[in-house]
């Protein structure tokens, strides 16, 4: 007597039909398969509220198409073509319920789906018995959830069925200060003369720092005013001594301006080996390099290492004879929220014609580079800001850290309990930016996504 046998064409068609049950399971559907005997249906997916729970009767019909050929008719990384048989489409266009065709990769766990009366509505579709499944649009997974409610729900039911809850974590701009000096010191000056106490002053702060402010002949710094240089300048009589929170945590705006006055000085003096502050523009950039040839900075992105061109020059049209350099820049303002202080980090660029001197034509260069980069290029030079002002030293590890103003080594983040549908937005980019997002999106850490079901 012959053994009974289970061919592998069935162990196929099995593992196709488990795939589709779990993407219907993860959209928070019902699947109910025919099993048994059946015509070219191979399973039922119900509609059901996620958040509710309720089941709504809205069902559509599944017809499973599993293989583990590699690659498929006229397969690229883009789409693959599938041929059908005539009396299977008839069979699927003579009924009153919708019906999708997933065609299943079994070997990459791979599914993607297709309306079938809405794709052989078309005559010439309908001629050919080919669907041409575009990888991107017809995939099959949890993004397909809304599609497929549009398609089982009758647009005059009336009902409504929310979006999946998505959790997202966000990434600021913002850089929380995780350190500051402990002490503030106040003193007088010697000399009643203010504007030859600042020139005094400036003196001493070109080798020992610019951490100090000075007001009517009163002194503000972080350093230690009783210590030389700075008694040269000030009253060793008045020097006093405070805790840098009667300053940081005060009430009254004086003090609060005061220290947002030190911190700007503090960070221009953390960071003026590789950048320059500009007055004007109120940004840091990027100093040239001795023979204005590129500066190339690497640093480390959240998932891998990397780089940037933060100083290079712009040739004029048709010529090598160079138009503008381009620095890499960012405008910083310290602010308070609550009890901490926070470096808020607006990257931009800055223009010279020389390295050194401010183009004229800057807007220009500015707002033309504003139109032509993209959300990741702006999100990768934040990546960039922010690793740059929490290494020590400025990326030199053998360097003494910068001892009045440290950084916490992330930017702050926040979970918000709507998410965003990457997939649908996506759609309405072009290929090329798309692609880029997507290798991106979750490696940029402004919107980081963290799903949660």
């Amino acid at each position: 007597m012959p053994k009974k046998k289970i061919g592998q064409s069935d162990i196929i068609g099995q593992q196709g039909i488990n795939i589709i049950e779990q993407v219907v399971l993860e959209m928070g559907f019902l699947w109910y398969p025919t099993g048994g005997v059946e015509a070219g249906i191979d399973g039922i997916i119900e509609i059901r509220d996620v958040l509710t729970g309720e089941v709504t009767n809205c069902i559509l019909q599944v017809q499973s198409k599993a293989t583990q050929k590699t690659p498929l008719q006229a397969e690229n990384e883009n789409s693959f073509e599938y041929r059908f048989e005539e009396r299977d489409i008839d069979y699927w266009l003579q009924g009153n319920a919708p019906v999708i065709v997933i065609v299943v990769k079994t070997l990459t766990k791979e599914a993607f789906w297709v309306s079938v009366k809405d794709y052989f509505n078309d005559a010439k579709r309908r001629q050919s018995k080919k669907v041409i499944f575009d990888k991107r649009f017809n995939r099959f997974d949890v993004n397909a959830r809304d599609e497929l409610i549009k398609l089982a729900v009758p647009k005059n039911s009336g009902l409504y069925l929310a979006p999946k809850p998505k959790v997202e974590k966000l990434y600021s701009n913002l850089l929380k200060v995780s350190q500051i000096s402990e002490h503030l010191y106040t003193a007088y000056t010697l000399t009643e003369d203010e504007s030859k106490a600042y020139s005094v002053l400036q003196k001493i702060g070109r080798t020992s720092g610019q951490e100090w402010l000075l007001k009517e002949n009163f002194v503000l710094s972080f350093h230690n005013l009783r210590q030389a240089p700075w008694t040269e300048i000030c009253d060793l009589g008045t020097v006093e001594q405070h805790g840098v929170e009667e300053w940081s945590l005060s009430n009254r705006l004086e003090r609060q301006q005061e220290f947002v006055w030190l911190l700007n000085n503090a960070l221009r003096e953390k960071v003026k080996k590789d950048l320059s502050y500009d007055q004007k523009k109120k940004c840091y950039y990027f100093k040239p390099t001795n023979d204005l040839s590129v500066r190339r900075y690497h640093y480390h992105s959240l998932s891998k290492k990397t780089h940037r061109d933060v100083f290079l020059a712009y040739c004029k049209k048709n010529s090598e004879q160079v138009a503008y350099y381009r620095h890499s820049a960012f405008e910083g303002q310290f602010i308070r929220i609550g009890s901490d202080w926070f470096l808020e980090i607006t990257p931009t660029y800055f223009f010279t014609r020389d390295g050194y001197t401010r183009d004229k034509f800057e807007q220009n260069h500015l707002s033309g580079i504003k139109r032509i980069e993209k959300n990741p290029a702006v999100f990768g030079q934040l990546i960039m800001w922010a690793e740059y002002l929490i290494t020590p030293a400025q990326g030199d590890l053998f360097l003494q850290s910068y001892p009045f103003l440290q950084f916490f080594e992330t930017l702050e983040k926040f979970e918000i309990e709507v998410g965003i549908d990457d997939e649908i937005w996506l759609r309405n980019e072009d290929d090329e930016t798309t692609a880029l997002l997507k290798e991106s999106l979750n490696d940029l850490p402004l919107f980081q996504i963290n799903n949660e079901d």
